[in-house]
């Protein structure tokens, strides 16, 4: 028998090379957005762990989680979020907020003549308001989706001092992953509240028996933007606002023969933005793969993609976010992390979003 691996398995050795593949990942568009329009950040320590107590950080680096998301640095974080509140300049944890509810009369000339001697009212009428409000919450990650649970990351010493990856470093990745995915999450589903915009002959979720079979289309796009037109609703400096949606429903609107006509790319967006596409119509396009795609009655995924104006959203921090310790730790030999941060999300108006379907 010829010397092989299966007959002399003792002369050969496995060897894990400490260089790391790159993991493909979705950029969180909507967390980018939130934590640029308050203002914050998720530090991760470079040794996790309470002080004095950490594992060794024996290894190479591991890859941060955010090394290739969205940068966003102009006037669109902000202008997209109605207010960012910081709870801690501020007493209790709900923040209300009033907007005008205006009644419509009657505007004609006659009704509001008032002939030589006719005496006005002394009978006021009164006035409208509306409220909403933003609430203050603790939240942290990671979730434990076996126990339905938060739960920590654990790092033991022993062992941390011999891998070839740091240990530390691995669940910073982690941590910072999880807590950007989760901001990002929470925002898509708001947006998806607004009120369903579907493709011509489309009316339902369920019209869709086929895949491809209503695909999005420029004139989907342009109705949408006849209704925000039609609800008032506000624009970015230069006239535009913001449509997000998956990489098919952005492949469909490329192919759609009405595209060409009706696009062009913005030069300052083409460099800050990695996730932004073009601009079509009255939006500036914008793919992520963090939207909601749900499968109907026929098991056809519906992809759910989000028009937005500016003023939308609602946001709020108390405590910043910041990487916390247990102190249930083993003398030291188990440190155990979580992310946690003193939030508060909100939309503003409902009618500031449309979520814009195709399958």
């Amino acid at each position: 028998m010829s010397i092989s691996r299966i007959s002399l398995p003792e002369n050969f050795v496995d060897v894990t090379s400490a260089k790391l593949l790159a993991q493909p990942e979705p950029q969180y568009v909507f967390a980018s957005l939130f934590l640029s329009a308050i203002g914050a950040s998720l530090p991760i320590p470079s040794n996790i762990g309470l002080d004095g107590r950490q594992p060794p950080s024996a290894g190479s680096a591991y890859p941060s989680a955010n090394k290739d998301t969205l940068r966003l640095a102009s006037e669109l974080p902000g202008s997209l979020f109605a207010l960012g509140i910081d709870f801690g300049k501020t007493s209790g944890s709900t923040v209300r907020v009033n907007r005008p509810a205006f009644s419509d009369t009657t505007y004609t000339a006659d009704s509001r003549k008032v002939a030589t001697g006719q005496t006005i009212s002394t009978t006021p009428i009164t006035i409208g308001s509306e409220q909403t409000h933003l609430v203050l919450e603790r939240y942290a990650g990671p979730y434990d989706q076996a126990n339905s649970r938060v739960a920590p990351y654990a790092i033991e010493s022993f062992d941390a001092n011999m891998g070839l990856v740091s240990a530390s470093s691995m669940v910073g990745s982690h941590l910072s992953r999880d807590f950007h995915k989760f901001l990002d999450g929470v925002h898509v589903s708001l947006g998806n509240g607004g009120t369903s915009i579907y493709p011509e002959g489309m009316s339902a979720d369920n019209d869709a028996t086929t895949d491809g079979s209503f695909p999005l289309t420029v004139e989907q796009l342009s109705r949408t933007e006849q209704l925000m037109d039609e609800a008032s609703l506000p624009k970015l400096a230069d006239g535009k606002r913001v449509f997000v949606c998956t990489a098919k429903q952005w492949k469909q609107l490329k192919h759609d023969p009405e595209y060409a006509a009706n696009s062009h790319e913005h030069p300052e967006f083409n460099i800050l933005f990695t996730s932004y596409k073009s601009t079509v119509g009255g939006f500036h396009v914008f793919v992520s793969e963090s939207l909601s795609k749900t499968a109907n009655g026929s098991s056809v995924a519906v992809h759910k993609g989000i028009a937005l104006a500016p003023g939308g959203f609602m946001g709020g921090m108390g405590r910043a976010p910041r990487v916390a310790s247990s102190t249930d730790d083993n003398y030291g030999e188990t440190a155990k992390a979580v992310w946690i941060a003193d939030l508060a999300f909100g939309i503003a108006d409902s009618r500031f979003f449309r979520s814009v379907r195709s399958a």
